[in-house]
C-alpha cells in the first residue's frame, strides 16, 4: 500500500480549521479504496446524531436517528466495546445476515454500501466519536493491511476531531456568531478565507436541513440545482475576492427561487486572519409582490408602467408570459428592460429579478 501522510496531513489541516474535515475524510476514502467515509458524535444515552463530517453519506437526517440506527448491529457492536476497538462484519455477522438484515437494505439503497471498517474512537461523558470507511459488495471486506492501517489513523483522527472542535469553541468563534443572529427571518451563512462555511444561523439550518436548495458539501454551501450552483459558486468566489455578488437559487423540485446575496466582511483586507471573509444572505420570494413597483419607483425612477412589469416579473414569470399579461407585445416589453436596466445599473433579466425580489419581505 502506498503511503498514508496525505491522509495525516489533511487531518493536521482540518484540526487548524485550514481544510474541511469532509475532504480529509475523502481523503482517507481514496486511499483505503472505499466508497465512503463518515465521522460522527452521537449521545449514547439518547441515540442522537450531534455532529458529522461525511463527503458522500448523508445519514444525519430523522429516518437514521429516528429507526435505522437502532437495529444498526455495528453500532450495537460498538457500544458494547471499550472506545478504541475496530469492527468490521467479520468479527459478529456472516454474509447471510447481511443480505437478511434491514440495516444492510436501507445501507445499499441510500448509498450502495455494505461493509464498512470502523471504530468508536472516544467517549467524552455522554458523546462518543465514531469513525468509518464504508466498502461496496464490489469492493469487498477490508484485508488485514487495511485493518492495521485503520488502527493507526483511527486515534489520529480522533486527536483532530477533538482540536477541531476546540478551535471552533475557543478561538473567536463569539466573533463569528456576531454574524449569525438567530432573530432574522432570512438564512444566514457565515464563510471563512477559503469559503468553507464556520458558522449558520436558526433559519439558515432549517434551510439546509429541508435540502431543496441548498446543502453543506465539504463544509462548502451548495445549490442543489446544477444550474444555480455556478451561479453560487461564482458569486463566492466574487465576494471572497472583495466584490458583493447576489445570484438565484431555483428550489427543487420547484416552488419560488431564493434570492442569494453574498457580501464581503473585509474587502480592503484590513484583517490579519478574519474567521469570517465573507457572509451569504438567503431569502425566500414571496407571493404578495404587489407592493413592490412603488417601492422600485421611488428608489430608481421606474415609471408607473415600469412598475408594473417589475410586479409581474416578480411573480418569476417569463418575458413571453410578462406581455401577455400587460397585453405588450413583446419588443415593447424588451424596450421597458431596458430602461429598468439602465436605472438599476443591471445588465440582464436575472441581475434585475435579484434586485426587484431583494426588495420583498424576508419569508417569515
Amino acid at each position: 500500500m502506498h503511503s498514508p501522510d496525505p491522509i495525516y496531513r489533511d487531518l493536521i489541516s482540518a484540526s487548524a480549521g485550514e481544510k474541511s474535515f469532509d475532504a480529509a475524510i475523502e481523503t482517507a476514502v481514496q486511499w483505503f479504496g472505499g466508497g465512503g467515509g463518515i465521522a460522527f458524535e452521537l449521545n449514547r444515552k439518547t441515540g442522537r446524531l450531534l455532529d458529522w463530517a461525511t463527503p458522500t453519506l448523508i445519514m444525519g437526517d430523522d429516518g437514521y436517528n429516528e429507526h435505522i440506527n437502532s437495529i444498526n448491529p455495528r453500532m450495537r457492536f460498538s457500544l458494547r466495546h471499550a472506545p478504541g476497538h475496530i469492527a468490521y462484519e467479520g468479527r459478529f455477522l456472516s454474509e447471510r445476515a447481511i443480505d437478511r438484515h434491514e440495516f444492510y437494505d436501507w445501507l445499499n439503497g441510500r448509498a450502495g454500501l455494505r461493509y464498512f471498517l470502523g471504530s468508536r474512537v472516544y467517549d467524552a461523558g455522554d458523546t462518543s466519536l465514531f469513525f468509518s470507511i464504508e466498502f461496496s459488495k464490489h469492493h469487498g471486506h477490508p484485508d488485514s493491511d487495511k485493518i492495521e492501517a485503520f488502527k493507526r489513523l483511527a486515534p489520529a483522527v480522533g486527536d483532530a476531531w477533538r482540536l477541531r472542535r476546540r478551535t471552533r469553541e475557543n478561538g473567536d468563534a463569539s466573533d463569528v456568531q456576531t454574524w449569525l443572529p438567530d432573530h432574522l427571518p432570512w438564512g444566514v451563512i457565515a464563510l471563512s478565507p477559503a469559503g468553507t462555511v464556520t458558522g449558520m444561523n436558526r433559519p439558515a439550518r432549517t434551510m439546509v436541513g429541508r435540502r431543496s436548495a441548498i446543502e453543506i458539501s465539504l463544509d462548502t454551501p451548495r445549490a442543489i440545482e446544477r444550474h444555480s450552483d455556478i451561479g453560487l459558486q461564482a458569486a463566492i468566489r466574487s465576494a471572497l475576492a472583495g466584490s458583493p455578488s447576489e445570484t438565484l437559487i431555483k428550489q427543487v423540485p420547484g416552488g419560488a427561487p431564493l434570492v442569494v446575496q453574498v457580501l464581503p466582511v473585509d474587502p480592503h483586507g484590513v484583517l490579519a486572519a478574519p474567521r469570517v471573509a465573507a457572509v451569504m444572505y438567503v431569502r425566500s420570494t414571496l407571493d404578495g409582490t404587489q407592493a413592490v413597483g412603488p417601492v422600485l419607483g421611488r428608489l430608481y425612477g421606474f415609471t408607473d408602467a415600469e412598475q408594473r412589469l417589475a410586479e409581474v416579473l416578480a411573480t418569476w414569470a417569463e418575458l413571453a408570459a410578462a406581455a401577455d399579461i400587460l397585453g405588450l407585445s413583446r419588443n415593447t416589453v424588451r424596450n421597458r428592460l431596458q430602461s429598468m436596466y439602465a436605472k438599476t445599473g443591471t445588465r440582464r433579466q436575472s441581475e434585475l429579478l435579484v434586485r426587484i425580489l431583494g426588495l420583498l419581505a424576508p419569508d417569515a
